[in-house]
């Protein structure tokens, strides 16, 4: 049972004071002879999210992004096992310009209600394998420090007959970044749902500082969410900063011709255009990887932000919670589904999908 309210997402759509680290340890990123997958092993040396030193008080700083809206509110409290976030949905930095010519919508106040497990149990070994991945399949993949949500699918795919509402796993998804149609994206990666409600599709660029890995959130399993750079030494907090590569590849294979596909070589304007290549980056697949951070300067498994695809993750490596469930008449969006079809090309009738 949900326990978020609100208004308008779509199906499918810190600054922390802390003191300069010099921490270079080896920690065990294996569970070597666990037996369950996604067990925390007792001997497990490396820190949950229960470990954060943001939680002394239970409330997180203001993100680094200027803070150019007054009307935001977020709130962070540690209760019962879970980080509860409460915020109004409005960013604390400046927005694009809406409406525009891809999105025709106004910016509203939402009311969000999120409950993020603080020790999710971590993934035994770097996530390379779909099997090992909890699907995002109806499900918000989490919210900044501000209060914004992340939802990095669309809900638009392409069919024979046109652009249709609703994308499915497996669909020929349009992607909001670098795709054919325009979602009016803005300069933080964010656009609008028609109910008003930002979100995030990429990178928010204002939130990310340039010093230290940057703590964007939480996904919607509790995991943390950073910025893309990160320590080139994932072990050494005095390693350079580095900006950490996606192992998602363009394929090389041309897509099926209509009605099977959309026929063309891959160009990233599609989700299935993207191929996961281990150890072709610094990222596993679902871009994440175990790190130090400045707030877990023991390491703590944690997914990157990227430039390049998927941008935002696209799956878990624990159960989201229930929480973060976009379904019709539930959970933060109250969207129903839709099933209409556009013509290809009307780039009118897709603003916030």
């Amino acid at each position: 049972m949900s326990i978020s309210s609100g208004k308008g997402i779509s199906r499918a759509c810190l600054a922390f004071a802390y003191t300069t680290l010099s921490v270079h340890f080896t920690p065990s990123f294996a569970h070597e002879g666990a037996s369950v997958p996604h067990e925390h092993a007792a001997t497990d040396p490396r820190a949950t999210p229960r470990e954060a030193a943001t939680h002394a008080t239970g409330q997180i700083a203001r993100s680094r992004g200027e803070n150019t809206s007054a009307k935001s509110k977020a709130r962070f409290e540690i209760r019962d096992g879970y980080r509860i976030v409460t915020a109004n949905g409005v960013p604390d930095h400046g927005i694009g310009r809406f409406p525009n010519s891809g999105n025709p919508n106004v910016l509203s106040e939402q009311s969000y209600t999120f409950r993020i497990p603080l020790d999710p149990k971590p993934p035994s070994a770097p996530v390379l394998t779909g099997d090992r991945v909890h699907r995002d399949n109806g499900y918000l993949f989490g919210v900044a420090l501000n209060g914004v949500p992340f939802e990095p699918a669309t809900g638009m795919n392409w069919t024979p007959e046109g652009v249709r509402r609703g994308g499915r796993p497996g669909d020929w998804v349009h992607e909001a970044i670098g795709g054919s149609v325009n979602f009016g994206i803005d300069h933080a990666n964010a656009h609008l749902q028609r109910t008003g409600a930002y979100h995030y599709h990429g990178i928010p660029t204002p939130m990310v500082g340039d010093k230290q890995p940057t703590l964007i959130g939480y996904a919607a399993d509790g995991y943390p969410i950073y910025g893309p750079q990160g320590y080139k030494d994932p072990t050494n907090a005095r390693s350079p900063l580095v900006a950490l590569r996606p192992s998602w590849q363009l394929k090389t294979v041309a897509r099926p011709e209509p009605p099977q596909g959309p026929g063309g070589l891959p160009d990233g304007r599609y989700t299935s255009d993207f191929e996961f290549k281990p150890g072709s980056g610094d990222l596993d697949r679902l871009n994440g990887r175990f790190a130090v951070t400045p707030e877990y300067p023991k390491g703590v498994y944690h997914y990157v932000l990227t430039a390049a695809f998927p941008h935002v993750p696209r799956g878990f490596a624990a159960p989201p919670d229930a929480s973060f469930r976009r379904m019709p008449g539930e959970g933060p969006n109250h969207v129903e589904q839709r099933g209409d079809r556009l013509p290809v090309g009307n780039r009118n009738d897709t603003q916030g999908r």
